[in-house]
């Protein structure tokens, strides 16, 4: 039995030589805060008022949202025991050892990345370093998660507001993208007596997203290879805003939740076995969390601007641009 050393970056072959289980089970500690940061951000921007349009008043809009990956996310735990082949070079015969290795949002320096081993198909043992993560936080001073959205939304009956985020299939030779969501806000203040007398507007808001995203690997040379994301997010909210001249002050307090799929399609074949491997890797997110948020809208004329900020499981930061009209 040969061992082979490396400090470079592991990559897909070396895992997939390490087991598809065990492969499934790193991957998914190491993209964990892109799903949960993508599935918290994309349910920000939904409304800017508590208050409903009137009847076929319209706005459309441009939102943005970053979800803040806190410092907690930036490595997840690796223990013996939970994989089958895949140890710690250190000590990889204590079932219980355990260390901290970088997320996708973590450390890319080789110090943070521990030594890892395994044992590939043709029973060579090869040590290399964990997974680097990206580095976003050393190069730009935070690990933001990005995601943006377009919206339009119209006044029905009874100061209800029906809201729509819409992008068809788009489809090139190096992805794929669609999305569809649907918010529906009704005004309580009409129904509920002393609500009625409140010195501002009063909603609830529910709501749900479905994105759709593929990213073929080498389109050129196996176009088979693709990297799949799928994201549902739900959210509920109760709405309360107070307009002050062309500013509005608004905000919320509800729950939030997504429910994420990602998988590598394809087949891949290792050249240090020549073994192939069809759709090795289906990874399942899901989560839950409170959401409160606050933000400050300004409306000239027809242009409405707004920001504003959500604490919930990933914290979110939302701007948003776009006009109203009624």
């Amino acid at each position: 039995m040969c061992t082979v050393t490396t400090y470079s970056q592991i990559d897909l072959e070396s895992i997939l030589e390490g087991g598809t289980g065990d492969a499934q089970t790193m991957l998914k500690g190491y993209v964990q805060p892109f799903p949960t940061g993508f599935g918290n951000g994309i349910n920000g921007g939904w409304y800017t008022t508590a208050k409903a349009h009137k009847f076929l008043g319209i706005d459309i809009a441009v939102i943005a949202n970053g979800a803040f990956v806190p410092k907690t996310a930036e490595t997840f735990t690796f223990t013996n025991s939970d994989y089958n082949n895949i140890k710690l070079d250190s000590d990889p015969n204590n079932p219980s050892a355990s260390a901290e290795l970088p997320t996708l949002f973590g450390s890319q320096k080789l110090a943070d990345r521990p030594l890892l081993q395994f044992t590939d198909n043709s029973g060579n043992s090869i040590s290399t370093s964990a997974l680097p993560g990206s580095g976003l936080k050393e190069a730009i001073g935070y690990s933001v998660v990005p995601s943006a959205m377009v919206q339009a939304g119209i006044g029905l009956f009874k100061k209800t507001d029906l809201k729509i985020r819409f992008v068809p299939k788009q489809a090139t030779n190096e992805y794929e993208f669609s999305t569809f969501g649907i918010g529906v806000m009704h005004d309580l203040k009409q129904w509920i007596p002393f609500v009625k007398r409140l010195p501002f507007d009063v909603s609830i808001l529910a709501a749900w997203n479905d994105v759709k995203s593929k990213f073929f690997l080498d389109p050129d040379n196996e176009p088979t290879q693709a990297l799949e994301f799928n994201t549902k997010t739900t959210m509920f909210q109760l709405l309360a805003s107070k307009k002050l001249s062309i500013f509005t002050l608004y905000g919320g307090i509800g729950t939030t939740s997504y429910d994420t799929d990602v998988n590598m399609l394809g087949t891949y074949k290792t050249t240090a076995t020549n073994k192939t491997y069809t759709d090795p890797i289906q990874l399942a997110y899901d989560g839950s969390s409170m959401r409160a948020n606050i933000g400050l809208s300004i409306k000239l004329l027809f242009i409405n601007i707004a920001a504003e900020y959500a604490s919930q499981e990933y914290d979110v930061f939302t701007v948003r641009a776009g006009f109203s009209i009624r």
